[in-house]
């Protein structure tokens, strides 16, 4: 198993967040919010873009949060440098393709150190921690009270994604798909309103 630096995040303890509003200024709070979380030592944040689809377009714009004066507190504590691992350019389109018309986003790519006892405990005993995913709200809120424990709406959508040494070539590219479909808008084949239309199926699966 990989020994890690000091400056090298738990590898086990990675996640992106996304989180989004109506505007860059909306953001503002949120990336105070981060840059004061980080303060508390609860998460370490390896990296950080911004994302921004204006109305009318199919087109997501993609920024540095340094150019973003709104966005400081936020950039003064993104530890790209120290921690060796970024999001790569298909993984920024990935997030993009999800936004939709009007929508600010910041893309951010988190070492959750609260759990990092745990994840050394892990290791300690041979394992690691294996699998996590964010639960969606409209999942969590059909699950909660009115039916008898261990009955009532499933939580997980699928079953922990087992750790893999590389990525599966066997996935539908979701970023692909609704490329070719901003092409067709683009070559004046396809509407707007039938792009966010398609668009929504690709990502509905």
């Amino acid at each position: 198993m990989m020994q890690m630096t000091q400056d090298q995040p738990d590898l086990d303890l990675l996640e992106y967040v996304l989180v989004s509003a109506a505007t860059v200024d909306g953001l503002a709070s949120v990336a105070a919010a981060v840059a004061d979380t980080v303060a508390t030592g609860a998460i370490r944040v390896v990296d950080a873009v911004l994302l921004v689809r204006a109305d009318g377009r199919t087109k997501v714009a993609v920024g540095e949060l340094a150019d973003q004066a709104e966005l400081a507190p936020l950039a003064a504590v993104v530890d790209a440098d120290g921690a060796g691992v970024q999001l790569s350019l298909h993984d920024i389109e990935l997030a993009s393709v999800t936004l939709a018309p009007g929508v600010a986003a910041l893309l951010l790519l988190v070492e959750d150190r609260w759990a990092g006892a745990v994840s050394a405990a892990a290791r300690a005993a041979g394992g690691q921690v294996t699998a996590g995913e964010r639960i969606g709200r409209r999942r969590a809120e059909a699950a909660v009270g009115g039916v008898a424990r261990r009955h009532r709406a499933d939580l997980l959508s699928r079953s922990p994604v087992a750790v893999k040494s590389a990525p599966s070539s066997g996935l539908v590219d979701q970023a692909a798909q609704v490329r070719k479909l901003a092409r067709l808008v683009d070559q004046g084949l396809l509407s707007l309103e039938q792009y966010e239309v398609q668009r929504r199926r690709v990502l509905d699966g």
